[in-house]
C-alpha cells in the first residue's frame, strides 16, 4: 500500500459555505433572541429535560450562557478539523490516487455534522428560552429528535459515499 500524502489541497464547496452562513446566522439570531428576552426570563430557567421533553431540572438563567459557549467551542473545533482532513480516520485502501476524493468527502461530511450540531444547539437554546418564558410547557421532542435523525442520516450517507471510493 502506498503511503497517503500528508496534505492534499481541498476546498470548501459552495454548499459547505452556504451551510456555514446559514448555521452562523441562525446561531446569531438565537443569541440576539436570548439577549432580547433576558429581562423577561425568570431567575430560574429549565436546564434539563427528560426524554418526553418535560423539564426535570432548573437552574440560574445564567446557565443559558453555557449552550452558546459550548456551541462556539464545538463549531471552532469542528471547523479546525474540517480544514485538516488528513487527520481524519480512513480505511486501509487510502492511497495517493484516491486521497483527494477521501479528503474532500470527509471534509464535506464534517461540514454537515458541524452545522447540524450548531442547529441542534441553536434549537435547544430556543426551546429552553421559550419554556423559561412560559410560551411552551415542554421541549418538543420532534424538533430535537428530527435534527438528531437528520444528523444520523447525513452521517450514514457520508460513510456510504466514502465506501464507494476505490
Amino acid at each position: 500500500m502506498q503511503k497517503p500524502p500528508k496534505h492534499v489541497e481541498t476546498h470548501k464547496t459552495r454548499i459547505g459555505q452556504a451551510c456555514d452562513v446559514i448555521g452562523i446566522l441562525l446561531f446569531l439570531a438565537i443569541i440576539f433572541y436570548t439577549v432580547f428576552q433576558w429581562n423577561r426570563l425568570p431567575e430560574e430557567v429549565p436546564i434539563h429535560f427528560n426524554a418526553a421533553g418535560e423539564v426535570d431540572n432548573y437552574g440560574s438563567k445564567w446557565a443559558l450562557l453555557l449552550v452558546p459557549l459550548i456551541s462556539v467551542g464545538l463549531f471552532a473545533l469542528l471547523e479546525f478539523l474540517e480544514r485538516h482532513p488528513e487527520w481524519h480516520n480512513y480505511p486501509k485502501r487510502l492511497n495517493e490516487v484516491n486521497a483527494p476524493r477521501f479528503y474532500q468527502s470527509s471534509r464535506e461530511l464534517l461540514n454537515r455534522v458541524k452545522n447540524l450540531s450548531l442547529l441542534l444547539m441553536t434549537y435547544t437554546q430556543w426551546e429552553i428560552v421559550r419554556v423559561g418564558l412560559g410560551d411552551l410547557d415542554a421541549m418538543s421532542e420532534w424538533g430535537f429528535g428530527g435534527i438528531l435523525a437528520l444528523m444520523l442520516i447525513v452521517i450514514y450517507m457520508g460513510v456510504a459515499k466514502q465506501r464507494k471510493i476505490k
